[in-house]
């Protein structure tokens, strides 16, 4: 009887631990099946509403930073220049206008103006060009100023003696060889027939007859001071 006993115990607990075998078996094989067959889901169809949006991913991009030259291109506006300003067009000088000259002293000539040709010179016995025009008068007689205009230099030269230069409209006049008393200074104005001093002496020109040597320019070039006394 308890041989039977035994038996029955034994075939018992070996029925039990195959069980249990198994059980343990199918689990392992669930498992497995299950991480064998993980990588098919790659070929199963997907849901569009499953996919990541373009937005989600658009989202989750780092804009980049933009640089000084692309903000200032793109984002930020930059301040205009400002136009330039046309710079004022100078006013050109008037031209000076002509005026009547009257002879400073007499009218009698005593050499004319050579217009740039040698003459002969009897103080410095040699061939000069004549620049003026030497009108006969006494020693310290009166000269006028031949018309209205401004002094632009008293001055006396070792040849010519004592000078007075006189603006009159579009011509300046040397009034050259006048005595030690010069009645006007650099930068005062005279009127027509204005006493400017008395007649001196030319010490170029010292050898011939008393005189005043009277010289003129006009835009830079000596002219016949007759050309404008005779108009």
């Amino acid at each position: 009887m308890n041989h039977k006993k035994n038996s029955s115990k034994n075939r018992g607990f070996i029925i039990a631990s195959g069980i249990c075998l198994i059980a343990i078996g199918v689990a392992a094989w669930a498992s497995y099946d299950s991480i064998m067959q993980e990588p098919t889901d790659l070929d199963s169809p997907v849901s569009i509403s499953e996919l990541p949006s373009q937005e989600d991913n658009t989202s989750s991009l780092v804009e980049p930073t933009p640089t000084p030259d692309q903000e200032v291109a793109g984002n930020v506006t930059s301040t205009p220049k400002p136009s330039p300003t046309a710079a004022p067009t100078a006013t050109p000088a008037p031209e000076p206008k002509q005026v009547d000259l009257s002879f400073p002293v007499g009218q009698k000539v005593l050499k004319r103006f050579s217009d740039g040709v040698p003459v002969f010179s009897d103080t410095m016995q040699d061939w000069r060009v004549h620049s003026g025009v030497d009108l006969e008068a006494a020693q310290g007689e009166s000269v006028k100023a031949m018309a209205e205009g401004t002094v632009q230099e008293v001055l006396e030269d070792p040849l010519l003696g004592k000078i007075a230069v006189i603006t009159h409209g579009d011509i300046d006049a040397w009034y050259c060889g006048l005595g030690d008393k010069v009645l006007v200074e650099k930068g005062s104005t005279v009127t027509a027939g204005q006493e400017i001093g008395t007649v001196g002496e030319c010490p170029c020109e010292s050898a011939e007859a008393s005189h005043l040597h009277l010289e003129m320019k006009k835009d830079g070039e000596w002219i016949d001071p007759l050309s404008r006394l005779m108009e």
